[in-house]
């Protein structure tokens, strides 16, 4: 059991479609990301909060045509992970989150920096989040 359960946890961190970004956008109360998340058990559709500054930077990212193409078909994934470095100049943490692009059979990974709450998020996602039922409380529909 243990063995199962292990290599569905690397199998869901592995997965980039896990948190496919749908729509990225500001309503009345407040900035969020509309994500499609693949879970074993299923596909669910949640809110995921934005701080302010973590939306600018992903809607920039997201608005801007990353291989250079008009062609459509751009699809957005936020991956599952943050890392941390030290600003050594200031002393100061900072969290730099990622995006993966892909256009047809093209794929990047594209680095940002985010929030601390942001970060948190991602690091409750990756260690609490195990089924549809850990997101039920995020679900797009009770939430609009």
């Amino acid at each position: 059991m243990a063995g199962d359960q292990t290599k569905m946890e690397y199998s869901k961190q592995t997965n980039h479609q896990n948190l496919k970004i749908l729509k990225a956008s500001k309503d009345p109360f407040g900035s969020h990301l509309k994500l499609s998340v693949i879970l074993p058990d299923g596909i669910i559709v949640i809110r995921w909060g934005l701080a302010d500054e973590d939306y600018l930077r992903i809607r920039d990212i997201i608005k801007e045509n990353y291989f250079d193409s008009l062609e459509a078909g751009y699809q957005y994934e936020l991956l599952p992970y943050v890392v941390v470095s030290l600003d050594k100049p200031n002393g100061k943490q900072k969290f730099l989150a990622n995006l993966r692009c892909v256009q047809g059979n093209k794929a990047a990974r594209i680095e940002f920096e985010c929030s601390q709450r942001f970060a948190g998020n991602i690091e409750w996602f990756k260690k609490e989040v195990r089924c549809i039922q850990d997101l039920e409380h995020l679900k797009w529909e009770s939430l609009i």
